[in-house]
């Protein structure tokens, strides 16, 4: 439904538990079950102007041999049919507003009555108390009479948002833990979250190592972490608490995927970067979690007084609205008010991306974590209602904080001497040192978080991929540089890194293709000298010559077998792309990344060469073969013949170079001499 989602009936039930002890009553949450409730519903109830649609409708029973004589449909809405939805929504709506109408008493919190939420055949109830539960069956049983929408008495069930003396009332049982659109519902928010969570963790920890079987790319591990991890905690993660203990755990199951649960080449804050910045777009479930946090206060300050906001719009007012909120710097512990710990996560999560840096305009006296009383941070109505806000409202004009007379003079309020005296005492002479000098403010700050740089990222309503914005400002604080850049700028100077991380992706290859070069770049290629660390008895001699020790270096530049093959390339360039063409060890590495080369296009198609010759050369380490141009040749022009028909923009873009320049073709390869093993092609600068 427009604007709406499942969540927010979830959160609206979820709120009155958690906020229970502001019900004065001993209230109940009735949820109902109707009995088939789409195949009830009469005909002869719905709009005579849609009835039409089902006029002279018949169907027949399938049995084992044939079927029976068709007979004429006299109710129940076709599954399957595309409006079925909506003509069972005009049923639910008549029942709301039966229900409405009637003397039913729902529960009184937050300074408003709440009767009943529905999404679709879910109708859940809430009543004052247990003298309700008759009537509201007795009110049903009346609406049922006229619509065949029949009540399921033995599924229904009742959830009591204080202690309970009985197990039932009129035969319904009185439960502590309810399944309610998916979500186990219980008072205790920590078991709510142990419950909801650990069977998700636990079959998707299972998918995944089924997965493990499969030979797949480090990025399609990554894709599958989202496809079949995130996806499946998605829906419990949006209305629910998480604790820190469970999004670690699952955030290491993840990571520990990607690397088949063996040992860790790449630090998880390098993989969590984007391909732009030599990452695999890794997304942890702590991040998706402090996005949907995000999320819902975006939501909540769209319609903050609607019936799914309208009980923690209360809470926070409390404390002058979760917008001003927002701007406070405040630490969640000492803010004076008991709030559920989903809100408390959601308060957290904002507080990660909002950066409070002190300003003498805008050092607000509320909810100031470092302004306290008995460990408290402060709110005043009455004064934030005549919008004294800021400690430097409260200075007079020798620098020092104002007298109980002088305050009264200035802004004409009733304050009583004792509050007067908590508020001053309250600010810290540190905050008063760092004010001296700053003067009275011309006007008050804005008070809306819309308007800080962070706000028109999350809470903007145009922007495309708004969650990956928000995502984004999550992992800046928590991505890092891989160490890789600066042990390589040792040796190469002025590498262009955005373009170096980026070369892979500008060709359609395999994922297998593009992972040798980020393998050889992050130093962790598995050349025999490297496997060494992890097992003592292997021999490192080189798969190719046998004779030197196998490290990276070594295998794709320096082996006999190598040089021969980068010889062949570099003379097959020479002949056919970029005459005079030179490939030093940087190039094999690197490719060439200046774009401010001239020959841009002939450039193109010989870093496509420099990768898929390095796949070339890995796929011959593993396969006990030698690197050969020729195989090679032959390799590459299937390569080309396999994109030839794509539509893909890369592929088509390297389609055209190649006719252009009248490259990659057996005939030209062959025209190559292949040369004997010479050790002197140029090393790295």
């Amino acid at each position: 439904m427009r604007k709406r989602h499942i969540s927010n009936n979830i959160r609206l039930v979820l709120d009155i538990i958690d906020y229970s002890f502001l019900c004065p009553d001993d209230s109940y949450i009735f949820f109902l079950d109707f009995y088939k409730a789409f195949d009830t519903v009469e005909h002869n109830f719905i709009f005579q102007t849609v009835r039409t649609m089902y006029c002279k409708g018949n169907s027949s029973i399938r049995l084992k041999n044939g079927t029976s004589p068709r007979f004429e449909l006299q109710r129940g809405i076709r599954q399957g049919c595309p409006a079925s939805p909506y003509l069972f929504i005009l049923c639910s709506q008549l029942l709301s507003n039966h229900i409405k109408n009637s003397t039913l008493k729902g529960i009184s919190i937050a300074e408003r009555e709440v009767i009943l939420t529905q999404l679709a055949d879910d109708t859940t109830l809430f009543l004052k108390d247990a003298s309700q539960v008759p009537i509201a069956i007795k009110t049903i049983e009346l609406f049922s009479a006229a619509s065949g929408l029949c009540l399921n008495l033995k599924k229904c069930e009742l959830f009591s948002l204080k202690e309970s003396d009985t197990s039932q009332i009129c035969g319904i049982p009185i439960k502590d833990k309810i399944t309610y659109l998916g979500i186990t519902i219980m008072k205790n928010e920590e078991e709510r979250c142990s419950v909801n969570f650990n069977l998700i963790s636990d079959k998707t920890k299972k998918k995944l190592n089924q997965w493990l079987q499969r030979d797949l790319s480090l990025k399609g591990r990554v894709l599958l972490t989202k496809a079949e991890g995130l996806s499946r905690l998605t829906y419990a993660a949006i209305p629910l608490f998480v604790n820190k203990n469970l999004s670690n755990s699952i955030d290491k199951s993840l990571f520990n995927f990607i690397w088949k649960n063996k040992t860790h080449y790449v630090k998880k804050s390098v993989i969590m970067n984007t391909f732009e910045r030599g990452g695999l777009n890794f997304l942890d479930f702590t991040t998706l979690n402090n996005t949907f946090k995000i999320n819902w206060i975006k939501h909540f300050l769209k319609n903050p007084t609607s019936t799914w906001n309208f009980i923690p719009n209360y809470i926070f007012s409390k404390v002058g609205g979760l917008e001003f909120l927002l701007l406070c710097d405040y630490k969640i512990e000492k803010i004076p008010l008991i709030l559920s710990k989903f809100h408390k996560q959601m308060l957290l999560a904002w507080s990660l991306i909002y950066k409070h840096n002190f300003s003498p305009h805008r050092c607000f006296i509320w909810n100031n974590q470092l302004i306290k009383f008995k460990n408290k941070s402060l709110f005043f109505k009455t004064w934030f209602n005549n919008n004294i806000i800021l400690v430097s409202q409260l200075i007079n004009d020798n620098g020092s904080l104002m007298n109980y007379s002088e305050f009264l003079n200035t802004f004409g309020i009733p304050v009583t001497p004792r509050e007067f005296a908590i508020v001053m005492d309250a600010i810290p002479s540190g905050i008063l040192i760092l004010l001296k000098g700053a003067g009275k403010p011309d006007c008050l700050p804005d008070l809306d978080p819309k308007l800080t740089s962070v706000g028109k990222i999350c809470f903007a309503t145009t922007m495309r991929n708004n969650n990956r914005n928000i995502r984004s400002l999550f992992q800046k604080d928590v991505t890092s540089i891989p160490n890789v850049v600066s042990y390589w700028s040792n040796f190469v100077n002025n590498l262009n890194w955005g373009n170096i991380w980026n070369l892979p992706y500008k060709y359609l290859l395999t994922n297998k293709v593009r992972e040798v070069s980020f393998k050889i770049i992050h130093r962790y290629y598995p050349a025999k000298h490297y496997l060494l660390r992890f097992k003592l008895d292997i021999c490192v001699n080189c798969s190719f010559c046998g004779i030197c020790p196998e490290t990276m270096v070594h295998l794709f530049w320096q082996c006999p077998y190598a040089i021969t093959f980068w010889k062949d390339l570099s003379r097959y360039i020479s002949v056919n792309l970029i005459a005079d063409f030179s490939l030093f060890w940087k190039n094999v590495l690197f490719g060439f990344h200046d774009n401010k080369s001239k020959k841009q296009k002939e450039i193109y198609l010989v870093n496509l060469l420099i990768i898929l010759g390095k796949y070339h050369i890995h796929k011959a380490k593993f396969s006990n073969s030698k690197p050969s141009f020729i195989a090679f040749g032959k390799e590459t022009e299937q390569y080309i013949n396999s994109i030839h028909d794509s539509k893909n923009k890369k592929a088509a873009k390297t389609i055209q170079l190649c006719s252009i320049n009248a490259v990659i073709e057996t005939e030209a390869i062959h025209t190559i001499q292949v040369h004997p093993i010479m050790p002197s092609i140029p090393c790295a600068d």
